[in-house]
């Protein structure tokens, strides 16, 4: 049989026909006795395409002529909502190829159900509700003012409706829907829904947003560049859903427990292997780009594992981060450097130091060159997997766990778990750090059941060229802050040379020597992010012409700039006082410790100035200081502090961590 028929129509028309591109029919999947009597149609239309006489028919199918004929014109040749012919779609039993259309006006009976069938259609034909329909659609999926809410709940959409049908005199003239009960409303409803089904791409930006539209356009991933190792990473932020505390001394003695409500950690992965490459832990209510640069540093320097206190074996065999694995990833450097939407609003400042340090470039959904741009904002499949994971495997296992939802707690009290078990910040860091470092060591059943640095050995040993390597000294100072500064001063009058850089004043006992640079514009480079007192003077030409010290107050303790701001915040709401006899940080501490009210969470500030003495303590003392707070002070000890709080001892060692003014003094 030929795939191409000529049929004879009504009115004298000549249709050809072609099989071959009608749309099929999984007739594998209807009731045995529909699938047989679909079968006998699509047989009978192929016998009738033949040429089949009557008896012909009859016989192989049971089917007359003007049967087929039907079913072929009326049928497998009319046009489907999609744009296609029905064809063999129109020969399955019952399955309705037009929708019903009335003849006649609906007409119902006092006290009766039924009798409507199609009154909607009819109104919409109707002299009287000829523009009705249109309007009614554009009501439905047309542009809203713009304070309005995209999303236009039914009753309103049907309370317009009726108001229109009223205007019109269809209630005057008692005709459908005011002579039923629910004014048609159930009917009316169903219309909507098939309008909004019409125009999917408007029924998406009102009922999800352009988030939700934007979503619907992205790809399965099957269409996903294929990319070589360390050309891409995801970096994200993701929020601890874990309640914890910080023990803060009390003036009265001992320690009291203020609860932290909200901490985030920074994530860098690499795409093809999976792996972690670094991570930072921000103390801050929000993050920020500094945060963002953290991490990229933590990438980018040799990771060490951590003296843990609450288990001595939390480190499965070969836990860590690439930088400690092989010296080949210590400083290595990645092409791309993709984010989602939120973060990449935070991200300008990270741009530079990324394409000067790293060598990377920034994808992100707002650029319209990236391939993200198509996608939604929260597409980050390999970092949001990893986040889930951390989850699961960690935090959410805590009876101080928030949950990812309310349903999550499951009815238990993660604040007052915090405080009962005495869940510190500290014990939070080392949970975290073994959870990522593990993680990068078991096997991930999206790589072949390799582990991700068995993938990145595996990929870097046959592309060992794509390996770049930052250099250390840039690296070192990616997160500190670089500004033009003029050098302030006076021959006549014998004023000091100052830079005022970040909110203080900065000086050495070398610029009283070089006049010659009153007036001028050099950079001045924080070194160490972590610690402000210090920053480098170059000039434009990039020489480096050496170092300078912030004055007092800021001169005594290390600090950041997020800390400095917050000082001068408190200090201009007369919460403390500074002078150029005190410490700046040693009034913040205070300021914090001596706050009232058990369950009041201690200032960000507060929680920065805490890691910043830990660390410096521990570069000094060469301990952590969770290992010195879980051992009693010895007279020695006691001795050395200045501190009137540090005499304050209890019977008992301390398990929380002691004042921060003993972090100062070793």
């Amino acid at each position: 049989m030929s795939d191409h028929s000529r049929i004879g129509a009504r009115r004298g028309r000549t249709v050809e026909v072609d099989l071959a591109h009608w749309p099929g029919v999984d007739h594998g999947a209807l009731p045995e006795d529909r699938r047989a009597q679909y079968l006998r149609r699509r047989k009978a239309v192929e016998m009738y395409l033949c040429g089949a006489s009557e008896a012909e028919l009859k016989e192989a199918t049971g089917i007359p002529r003007s049967n087929v004929y039907r079913i072929i014109v009326d049928r497998c040749l009319s046009q489907h909502p999609d744009g296609t012919l029905f064809g063999w779609r129109g020969a399955l039993p019952f399955f309705r190829v037009a929708s019903y259309r009335r003849k006649t006006a609906p007409k119902v009976r006092a006290h009766a159900r039924g009798g409507a069938v199609g009154a909607l259609r009819w109104l919409f034909e109707s002299a009287g509700g000829a523009d009705i329909e249109s309007r009614f659609r554009k009501q439905i999926v047309g542009k809203v003012p713009k304070l309005a809410a995209a999303k236009r709940p039914k009753r309103e959409l049907f309370a317009w409706f009726i108001k229109e049908l009223r205007a019109a005199g269809f209630e005057a003239r008692g005709e459908w829907p005011f002579n039923v009960e629910k004014l048609g409303y159930v009917s009316i409803c169903k219309f909507i829904d098939k309008v909004m089904d019409e125009n999917p791409r408007r029924q998406r930006q009102l009922l999800g947003g352009h988030e939700a539209e934007r979503k619907a356009r992205a790809g399965d991933g099957a269409d996903r560049p294929l990319l070589r190792v360390l050309q891409r990473v995801e970096c994200d932020a993701h929020k601890l859903d874990s309640r914890m505390v910080v023990a803060i001394p009390s003036p009265h003695g001992g320690f009291e427990a203020r609860a932290i409500r909200r901490l985030w950690v920074i994530v860098i992965i690499e795409v093809e292997s999976r792996a972690v490459l670094g991570y930072h832990l921000s103390l801050h209510p929000e993050c920020n780009a500094e945060d963002v640069l953290r991490a990229v540093k933590r990438a980018l320097t040799r990771w060490a594992p951590r003296e843990l206190l609450w288990s001595g074996n939390a480190y499965v065999d070969g836990a860590g981060l690439p930088s400690a694995h092989h010296e080949r990833y210590l400083g290595a450097c990645w092409d791309e450097f993709s984010v989602d939407g939120a973060m990449a609003n935070i991200c300008d400042r990270v741009e530079r130091q990324l394409r000067e340090v790293v060598g990377s470039a920034i994808l992100k959904p707002q650029d319209p060159t990236s391939y993200t741009s198509r996608r939604s904002k929260d597409d980050r499949p390999f970092i949001e997997s990893f986040f889930g994971q951390l989850a699961k495997g960690g935090f959410h296992r805590l009876s101080t766990t928030t949950g990812s939802k309310p349903a999550d707690k499951c009815g238990a009290d993660p604040d007052r778990a915090a405080s009962d078990t005495q869940f510190q910040l500290e014990y939070a860091e080392e949970l975290l750090d073994t959870l990522i470092a593990n993680y990068n060591a078991r096997p991930h059943s999206g790589l072949g059941w390799r582990s991700p640095l068995a993938q990145l050995d595996f990929l870097t040993g046959r592309e060992p060229e794509r390996i770049r390597q930052a250099d250390a000294g840039d690296v070192q100072r990616m997160v500190g802050i670089r500004k033009l500064c003029t050098l302030k001063g006076g021959i006549s009058t014998g004023r000091r040379p100052f830079f005022q850089f970040a909110n203080a004043r900065y000086s050495a006992e070398w610029l009283v020597l070089r006049t010659d640079l009153l007036g001028k514009l050099l950079w001045l480079q924080l070194e160490d992010e972590d610690d402000a007192r210090l920053a480098s003077v170059s000039n434009e030409r990039g020489e480096l012409l050496g170092v300078v010290r912030a004055a007092p107050p800021w001169n005594r303790s290390p600090h950041t700039l997020y800390m400095r701001q917050a000082i001068r915040a408190l200090d201009k709401r007369r919460a403390l006082h500074l002078t150029s006899q005190c410490d700046a940080v040693d009034e913040l501490i205070r300021y914090a410790e001596g706050s009232r009210g058990k369950m009041l969470p201690p200032h960000p500030a507060y929680l920065e100035a805490r890691r910043v003495l830990q660390k410096h303590a521990q570069e000094l003392a060469g301990q952590p200081m969770l290992a010195r707070a879980d051992t009693p002070p010895t007279a020695s000890a006691a001795a050395v502090s200045e501190s009137p709080k540090q005499s304050v001892e209890t019977d008992k060692p301390r398990r929380p961590l002691p004042p921060m003014e003993m972090a100062k003094t070793w």
